[in-house]
């Protein structure tokens, strides 16, 4: 396994709606922390997209932290939004029973929300 299949990484841009956030690799109890913070950052700057395309795995607490995001943008009044990932971490939204709770956005669909 070469270290680009284990490593975690998070990229930041612009995109048409604001920052967006990507992170690449395994969203788990390890790493969820690094995208916190990330996330933490962009989402005191205005409107923030979480991309999760780039995923391979998404865990528990990976899970939660997106569902903290959520809530907290509703509450704080900030925009977020979260482009969909592969199906393997879409699953654990449908598990859970969460994907309601998130704010899930086409990856074709832009423009102001």
């Amino acid at each position: 396994m070469d270290r680009d299949e284990i490593e975690f990484t998070v990229d930041v841009g612009e995109g048409p709606d604001g920052t967006v956030v990507t992170p690449h690799g395994e969203l788990d109890m390890a790493t969820q922390g690094q995208l916190r913070e990330v996330l933490e950052q962009q989402t005191a700057r205005g409107a923030v997209t979480l991309d999760l395309s780039g995923l391979r795995f998404l865990d528990t607490s990976g899970l939660r932290l997106i569902l903290e995001t959520a809530e907290s943008s509703r509450r704080d009044g900030f925009s977020f939004e979260v482009l969909p990932g592969s199906a393997a971490v879409q699953r654990l939204f449908d598990v859970a029973g969460v994907g309601e709770l998130v704010p899930f956005r086409d990856a074709g669909q832009g423009g102001g929300s």
